[in-house]
């Protein structure tokens, strides 16, 4: 049985999200994923332990911050991953 490995199209910058900031209008800027962006040392845990606990990141979906630098707007945005022999 093999275990296919699934890749987030925005940590491996193979994608750009272009969302306008509700508020004031000026483009959003990712700011990585969301345990990075409040936990500095999630890096070095076990990213099961967010699952369902980071505005639904799971195994499936990525979840990034998404930040104005203009009025200080920030939204969640959850992103399905892909399936790394989908991107080879």
């Amino acid at each position: 049985m093999s275990c296919l490995v699934a890749v987030c199209v925005l940590c491996n910058r193979l994608y750009t999200l272009n969302y306008l900031c509700p508020r004031c209008g000026d483009v959003l800027a990712d700011q990585g994923l969301i345990q990075d962006f409040f936990d500095p040392y999630s890096s070095y845990e076990d990213q099961k332990i967010y699952e369902d606990g980071y505005q639904g990141y799971t195994e499936e979906c990525c979840t990034h911050v998404l930040a104005c630098g203009k009025c200080g707007w920030y939204e969640y945005k959850a992103l399905h991953r892909l399936p790394e022999d989908v991107i080879n």
